[in-house]
């Protein structure tokens, strides 16, 4: 039985009341979700919902060696496990996880075929109307990008002919990403500018307070969006290949459907979030949100210009998003359309939480945590894999009726980055040494790199390798480790170091440390202060990693094809990322071009961590019938 809830901390009259203590904040937050704050607890429980914090979690609790409860649900779907380092458990980045939805810019802007295409063209539109910085959309124009963009079709163009004997390159050579033709001005900008300055995004509050003027910018701005730049498309001959050619909104329709006797669906009587809008609704619906954004403006107590980023919780904002790529499925003739409710869901990647699903989850994450205070207090607490289970929740009864399937939980994969080298401990001052130190000293010098990365989290703040500018990270190697980006090295922080060319990997925990003494052997342990250079005073704990021959990695590689496959962790939330390409793809396929992360990610990095994606969900492979069970009614 769970004790009763006190806050406060107080007992009852039998003293066994329990203490909770909420903290609000970012569990990616280095500063205080660190190793050293889990190591205050007995286990952890995850309960995220997007793959970057359950990584962050997962490594800190390696780190700690404190047991992690990890679950997940999708929809009727969910596991449950526990990943124990002593336990020699596997742990969450063991199995490959589903890779991020990746769209080429040039099909959101020119060829969409999907609704989630015109959702994300919407969102980008949302940036460009509303955004604190209209040149971080996509959608957005100035000189320069025109420019360099005229200048590169111009050298396709060239190349082209070459290729083809001095022939004339095809005319579709010269279309790019902006204005659809060789660094052509798109005949929307400027009338969105002219609409930011009425809506008073780009100054102290709207120009005009007017909603006749208002009215008028919006219905020109929506003219130029969806009738005059794809009637502009089409006389390029931009589609002339394509199964459906694009169908501009008539500009009488806009006209009318922006006048002030129509009401948006938002605001009828009738209205429920799962109705499907038509084009005259998505128009009404998108000038209410123009006239919103000004009124708010307007309002001294109320100053929302410029918009934050785009958040799919923001009523607003998905309005404008459902209604604007509703309106470019309709001009693209993209079936079905969103509604509401829908668009939200794929705006914001959620596959909707079922309430069952979650409970039951949630119970057998209790369960499990039950057995490892049991085995705590029995002294087992490196025998976890064998008093825990790794369960799932079916959506489908197995032969004999059972909804949940209890399984061993398998043991590492020796191919995991995380898990497979023991972390290592790195004692030092993390305010007086700095990336240059750290690099000659520890990681060459004492942990044999020879051309290491060095990420933080996700962000790499250091990295050689034959395919990289020495320059790109000189700026950090002066810095101290506290000051360097994505949080700096501080007291807690988890560090990865790896050697592609050594298949070398290691994860390091980061303590900081400024009062160093020696201990003298011969006179019965004194100590004496440490006065040696600042450079020589750190301390190493735990294994330090081995260099894997080719040998070594192959027979690994060939280990680890024998595994069973597991059932992954359904995690929806996974960011949209879109991909520059030059050219403009004949249909939405699986080709693309990785970006740079975070802009710094070499050549090597990429070829090195790519994979085959997988459009398919693997099936999970449970234990047989005869295998422990829990039956539910």
């Amino acid at each position: 039985m769970v004790p009763p809830l006190s806050v406060d901390g107080t007992s009852d009259t039998n003293g066994n009341a329990a203490k909770y203590k909420p903290h609000h904040g970012n569990v990616m937050d280095n500063t205080k979700f660190n190793v050293p704050y889990m190591k205050q607890f007995a286990l952890v429980l995850n309960a995220l919902d997007n793959v970057a914090a359950r990584r962050h979690v997962n490594r800190l609790c390696l780190a700690a060696s404190i047991p992690l409860v990890e679950a997940g649900t999708a929809g009727y779907l969910g596991q449950v496990t526990v990943i124990d380092k002593a336990s020699n458990t596997e742990c969450y980045e063991c199995q490959t996880k589903p890779t991020q939805k990746v769209y080429p810019i040039c099909t959101i802007r020119s060829t969409p075929s999907q609704p989630v295409h015109c959702i994300v063209w919407a969102k980008e539109m949302y940036k460009l109307c509303f955004g604190p910085k209209v040149e971080d959309s996509m959608l957005f124009e100035d000189e320069e990008s025109l420019k360099a963009d005229m200048e590169a079709a111009e050298k396709e163009k060239n190349e082209e002919g070459e290729e083809n004997g001095g022939a004339a390159a095809s005319s579709s050579s010269g279309e790019n990403t902006n204005g659809g033709g060789s660094g052509e001005k798109s005949t929307y900008m400027d009338t969105v500018k002219e609409l930011r300055s009425l809506l008073g995004v780009d100054s102290d509050g709207p120009q005009s307070k007017e909603e006749k003027d208002l009215r008028t910018k919006s219905q020109e701005a929506l003219t130029a969006l969806f009738a005059t730049e794809i009637q502009k498309q089409i006389g390029m001959d931009r589609y002339k290949t394509a199964d459906k050619v694009p169908k501009p909104i008539a500009s009488d329709d806009i006209s009318k459907c922006t006048d002030m006797e129509v009401v948006p669906p938002t605001a009828r009587e009738d209205y429920v979030p799962t109705n499907i809008w038509s084009p005259s609704d998505c128009i009404a619906e998108i000038v209410s949100c123009f006239i919103e954004v000004a009124a708010n403006a307007n309002s001294p107590t109320n100053p929302t210009s410029p918009l934050p980023e785009f958040d799919k919780d923001d009523e607003m904002a998905m309005r404008f998003v459902c209604a604007a790529s509703n309106l470019r499925q309709s001009v693209f003739q993209i079936d079905p359309i969103q509604s509401l409710y829908d668009a939200k869901g794929i705006a914001g990647n959620i596959i909707p939480a079922i309430a069952t699903t979650n409970a039951i989850v949630a119970g057998l994450q209790v369960l499990q945590a039950f057995h490892i205070l049991k085995a705590q207090s029995e002294g087992k607490a490196d025998k976890l894999r064998e008093v825990c289970r790794y369960t799932y929740c079916l959506r489908d009864k197995t032969r004999k009726g059972f909804l949940l399937q209890p399984t061993t939980i398998p043991g590492p994969n020796p191919n995991c980055f995380v898990c497979r080298n023991a972390t290592i401990s790195l004692a030092l001052n993390t305010k007086e040494w700095t990336l240059d130190m750290l690099l000659a000293r520890v990681i060459k010098k004492e942990l044999g790199f020879t051309e290491p990365t060095i990420m933080i989290g996700e962000d790499i703040v250091y990295e050689e390798g034959e395919d990289i500018d020495p320059s790109e990270f000189a700026v950090n190697l002066s810095k101290s480790l506290v000051d360097l980006p994505a949080g700096g090295m501080g007291h807690g922080s988890i560090v990865r170091i790896e050697d592609f060319t050594q298949n070398l990997e290691v994860e390091v925990s980061v303590s900081h440390k400024d009062h160093w003494v020696i201990v003298d052997k011969e006179k019965k342990g004194e100590t004496q202060p440490d006065n040696r250079e600042e450079i020589e005073k750190f301390d190493i704990g735990g294994k330090k990693p081995v260099a894997t021959t080719d040998t070594t990695a192959a027979a690994a590689d060939s280990s680890s094809a024998k595994d069973e496959e597991k059932q992954p962790d359904d995690d929806s939330d996974d960011d949209i990322e879109l991909v520059e390409m030059d050219e403009k793809p004949k249909e939405d396929s699986g080709a693309s071009v990785k970006e740079k992360s975070n802009g710094s990610s070499s050549k090597k990095r990429s070829l090195e961590e790519e994979e085959p994606s997988n459009n398919g969900v693997k099936k999970a492979k449970v234990a047989a019938d005869d295998d422990e069970v829990i039956e539910i009614e």
